[in-house]
């Protein structure tokens, strides 16, 4: 079977990266914020999920585009070392102190953009015992997958969001009806395209899915932060204002907001 079509649909929504670093630097401390305020349940299923394969311990692991650091840290404090990459210095100074913050030191911090990294210069070349991404953008084209297969002499996983929905969402979606535009968080073809390429070059790829549902809140004010790059150019053309609007639904200062995601863990031996 010709694999064209899934390079075709992997490249779909795949940006590149030119200004991305300048665009994650920007928005690293609004992103870190936005992390921290859930899904934390499953940055723990996947390390327990790891741990019980025995990929953890001992293990020299690459977590690319890790970012803040939300699985690097917890899977630092089982492994031997984890080299984190990001394109975003800011984001890998967050990591940096949340590392500090959790008490551990077998870290390693490389800036580098992902496909272009030249993995013989760094001898990151069948280097690692674990290559890591989750949710990273460098990996939605196939030189940035098949660059996984070269740095790793063991597994390799990628976590994916299949599915993302929040009640806050539903309700500005309605009244807002916004221009439909690529969700990251709500890609299934990625992962379709992602197990069908690994499965033409012959490799076995399983895949595991994880659901979680849990209720934040927020203030109007928080609200308006978090929401704000999606909706906040649909609240302008309608002449609505954004805070207000949240603040109607919200009906009082401080608001729960109910969501539910599932997320695909790929995982498969070189």
């Amino acid at each position: 079977m010709d694999k064209t079509i899934y390079e075709q649909m992997l490249l779909k929504n795949y940006k590149g990266a030119e200004g991305a670093e300048e665009a994650w630097d920007a928005r690293a401390n609004h992103f870190y914020k936005s992390q921290q305020r859930g899904r934390s349940e499953l940055v723990e299923k996947v390390t327990a999920i790891l741990q019980e394969r025995g990929l953890l311990a001992g293990a020299d692991l690459l977590d690319i585009g890790g970012g803040s650091g939300r699985y690097a840290v917890p899977f630092a404090a089982h492994a031997e070392h984890v080299t984190i990459t990001d394109i975003s210095a800011n984001m890998l100074e967050l990591a940096r102190r949340n590392a500090q913050e959790a008490g551990v030191n077998n870290l390693t911090y490389a800036k580098l953009e992902w496909t272009g990294a030249d993995l013989a210069a760094l001898q990151w070349q069948k280097h690692f015992d674990l290559v890591f991404a989750s949710m990273c953008p460098a990996i939605r084209c196939p030189e940035g997958l098949y660059k996984m297969l070269e740095a790793a002499k063991g597994f390799c996983l990628i976590n994916q969001y299949i599915g993302a929905t929040d009640s806050l969402s539903a309700y500005l979606t309605q009244v807002l009806d916004p221009p439909r535009s690529y969700e990251p968080h709500n890609d299934r073809d990625m992962v379709q395209a992602v197990f069908n390429l690994l499965w033409l070059e012959g490799y076995e790829p399983e895949i595991c899915y994880l659901r979680q549902r849990e209720v934040t809140s927020f203030t109007v004010e928080e609200a308006v932060e978090q929401y704000g790059g999606r909706y906040h150019q649909a609240a302008q053309l309608k002449r609505m204002d954004l805070a207000e609007l949240i603040s109607r639904h919200a009906g009082q200062v401080t608001f729960s907001v109910d969501s539910k995601a599932t997320l695909a863990m790929i995982l498969w031996k070189v």
